[in-house]
């Protein structure tokens, strides 16, 4: 697309609040529509992506009456009438919105319902003061963390997939993941694989803290905390990013994320449509 490197280079401007946007048009450029609108000053522009909700396995799952998964970001909300004119009629959307008011403004001319949202945290260094200024601070918890107890695997053993897809992933995806260079991190106790997780590149240097597991038997030990902290020292030793993507209502993950010091820099709000697409217009 002719303006692909601009749409990149704009959404870097933020890149953590703007993650999912860019991970989606590095992943799924086939087949991604991308509505991009420039406004009458420079700083001002749009932009709507649409997936189709077949090209990623999760949202097939999660919203199998949906046709899109849409994504807007932009500086004028003058331009979101025209961005949204690339929407085809009759279709359902699933929304999936990085900012509050973006929420306020597509209300206007949908219909939405939220459906869930995730809380994205982040290591303090990572952040600047502008960057956290409307998230409550929580001040860490320190103790004592047993990393020694944590393997680190850097290729995807077999016996480990049932612990590392217990969260919703795919072999599929994991295989993908750890061919890309992904690692796990695991418990072993009794000769089993007690609780586990993994790291991935999500987009550029920020890596993604995922499938934190642990069996139903072995959890109120803290195993999970211990993975998250070696998992978070391995990407602070190779100067990578961190990003640990929670469910809102997670309180357990929330807690582990607060209890080491981790601070949310951006909640993502998934909103359905009650009803489908038509032309858009001011409700």
């Amino acid at each position: 697309m002719q303006h692909l490197n601009q749409i990149v280079r704009l959404l870097e401007e933020d890149t953590l609040t703007n993650i999912t946007l860019l991970k989606m048009i590095e992943a799924y450029e086939a087949s991604i529509i991308i509505q991009f609108i420039e406004g009458s000053e420079p700083s001002q522009w749009g932009l709507l992506l649409l997936l189709p909700v077949e090209a990623y396995p999760y949202d097939q799952q999660t919203y199998p009456e949906a046709d899109y998964i849409a994504f807007v970001a932009y500086t004028e909300q003058s331009l979101l009438p025209e961005l949204l004119t690339a929407v085809p009629a009759g279709t359902r959307l699933v929304f999936k919105l990085q900012k509050d008011e973006y929420r306020e403004q597509l209300a206007n001319y949908y219909e939405l319902e939220q459906a869930r949202a995730y809380i994205s945290y982040t290591s303090q260094d990572e952040l600047t003061s502008s960057s956290v200024q409307h998230h409550k601070l929580h001040k860490p918890i320190h103790k004592a963390i047993r990393n020694e107890d944590v393997v680190k695997h850097e290729a995807l053993a077999e016996e480990l997939l049932p612990l590392l897809c217990s969260n919703g992933y795919t072999p599929e995806e994991l295989r993908g993941y750890f061919a890309a260079g992904a690692y796990s991190f695991v418990i072993y106790r009794d000769g089993e694989a007690a609780a586990g997780c993994f790291i991935f590149r999500n987009y550029n240097e920020i890596w993604e803290i995922a499938g934190v597991h642990t069996r139903e038997h072995w959890r109120g030990q803290g195993l999970a905390r211990q993975l998250v902290a070696a998992a978070l020292e391995q990407l602070r030793q190779l100067g990578l990013r961190p990003r640990y993507h929670v469910l809102e209502t997670n309180a357990a993950s929330i807690r582990l994320a607060e209890s080491l010091g981790l601070l949310p820099f951006m909640k993502l709000t998934h909103h359905t449509m009650r009803s489908p697409a038509a032309v858009p217009q001011q409700i």
